[in-house]
């Protein structure tokens, strides 16, 4: 019987978001009683409620069933149901670069009227419809669901972006991907993870547990990772597409900056290739890259992906330009220390002119980087204006003086609205670099959640 409930009613495991005439998954539950939400599930009228307490009064009008081992049971019902996804399954892991390979991918796919999802921080996308999302990879049973109803919409590739929490969580159990792509790993979550080498093998997983037979991997051979990714690919039937100086697929051979775009030549399977493209900064060059080769190999016309490339764009908040009369602005999700090292540099390279910063650090996240990014700053900007973030639970002042540990003559303005208006007032011939939040829409205020958008701001103080 409660099998031929799940093959009709939609699974839930989550009161948030259960609805009426749903199965219920009582995951929290034990043996010998139910878990902390179940009251709450029943408020919510499911069709049952399936859990792992044998010892409860029958005295519900839901009909509830009763299962030894509750996750396993939900894992593979979740996994049978909703089977069906998309012909072409990418996922990307990193530090950095995530958003930008996913949004990159599906816009090459769209550009050439191909079907395509991405799945990521910046949100849902369908073709060109957008879903919300909260979470850079959803939860387990959201993502089973989201790339079922992909498949129904008859969407034919589907990237996501696989955190390392989602990746540690099994938030993408049942899932084998038939393309990996690797970015890179810098410092960051080891509020979560502790230390770099637990951050770096739950990257991994990615490789070890979710990719399928004869399927490619896509890594840069000149990060420091390449040799030992290499060694944990050939334990796997994969293929590795490679780029960089040693690639095997791909090498940059020349950047060029020509206006606002970049003029970039390119050796593709010993093919010389020129390209022309909106996107700033040699490291989403890299990233435009693994999504060219993604695409490439997925069977796409490689002469007619080049054709387009000049209609792409950085996606929303990386490196997203903002610009009135001599006023040049980047708005960047850079939030680690590699991540603002690397977009200050580019910067300064791509323009040829002094940099100034607005950054802040989050609360409640990872207190290491925050002198490191101060350090960074500190050297590389020829101003830095220290504000605040996502502080959280905790003290900003405190935040703040941690950053401005690394970089002494910062000046702090402890609003973002004031720091962001301030730094571009006195902006004269440098470029000005408003960091750290990116597509965000929000500050997070002790529990509140206020609405502040990087972009929009600077726009109203620019007047545009």
């Amino acid at each position: 019987m409660l099998k031929k409930l799940i093959n009709k009613y939609e699974l839930s495991s989550d009161t948030r978001s259960l609805k009426e005439n749903e199965i219920f998954f009582d995951l929290g539950s034990t043996p010998n009683c139910f878990g902390p939400y179940f009251l709450q599930a029943l408020k919510k009228k499911p069709i049952c409620v399936v859990t792992k307490n044998k010892k409860y009064n029958n005295i519900y009008s839901t009909k509830i069933y009763t299962v030894n081992n509750l996750l396993q049971f939900f894992r593979l019902s979740v996994i049978q149901k909703y089977k069906k996804k998309p012909n072409y399954l990418c996922a990307v892991t990193g530090t950095n670069g995530k958003t930008s390979v996913a949004h990159y991918f599906l816009q090459l796919n769209k550009l050439l009227n191909i079907s395509c999802a991405s799945v990521g921080t910046i949100g849902i996308y369908q073709n060109r419809k957008k879903i919300k999302s909260t979470l850079t990879t959803p939860d387990f049973l959201t993502n089973h669901k989201i790339f079922n109803q992909f498949y129904k919409n008859k969407i034919s590739n589907a990237i996501i972006e696989a955190s390392s929490h989602g990746l540690y969580q099994n938030r993408l159990f049942g899932f084998h991907f038939d393309c990996g792509i690797f970015t890179n790993i810098t410092h960051d979550h080891l509020d979560y993870h502790k230390t770099k080498k637990n951050y770096f093998n739950a990257k991994m997983i990615l490789f070890k547990k979710h990719l399928k037979k004869n399927s490619l991997v896509i890594i840069d051979t000149d990060i420091p990772e390449f040799k030992i990714i290499s060694k944990i690919l050939k334990q796997k039937n994969v293929t590795i597409a490679s780029w960089g100086l040693k690639g095997n697929t791909a090498k940059i051979i020349s950047i060029k900056k020509n206006n606002l775009s970049t003029e970039i030549k390119l050796n593709f399977l010993n093919k010389i290739y020129f390209l022309k493209t909106n996107i700033i900064g040699k490291f989403q060059l890299n990233n435009f890259l693994s999504a060219l080769i993604a695409c490439a190999k997925l069977g796409i016309n490689f002469d007619k992906l080049i054709k387009i490339s000049k209609r792409i764009n950085n996606p929303q908040g990386r490196m997203q330009l903002i610009q009135k009369n001599k006023k040049i602005i980047l708005i960047d999700y850079a939030h680690t220390p590699d991540a603002l090292k690397n977009v200050l540099l580019e910067t300064k390279n791509f323009f040829n002119k002094k940099v100034n910063i607005v950054f802040g650090c989050g609360g409640d996240r990872d207190i290491q980087k925050r002198y490191l990014m101060g350090r960074i700053a500190g050297k590389l900007a020829d101003k830095t204006y220290i504000t605040d973030d996502n502080p959280r639970f905790e003290n900003p002042n405190k935040i703040r003086m941690q950053i401005k540990k690394g970089c002494n003559n910062a000046i702090i303005i402890p609003s973002r609205a004031a720091a962001i208006k301030q730094a571009i007032q006195e902006l004269k011939n440098e470029v000005l670099i408003v960091a750290g939040k990116g597509h965000e829409n929000y500050q997070i205020i002790n529990n509140q959640k206020k609405y502040f958008s990087d972009y929009h701001y600077c726009r109203e103080v620019l007047n545009l």
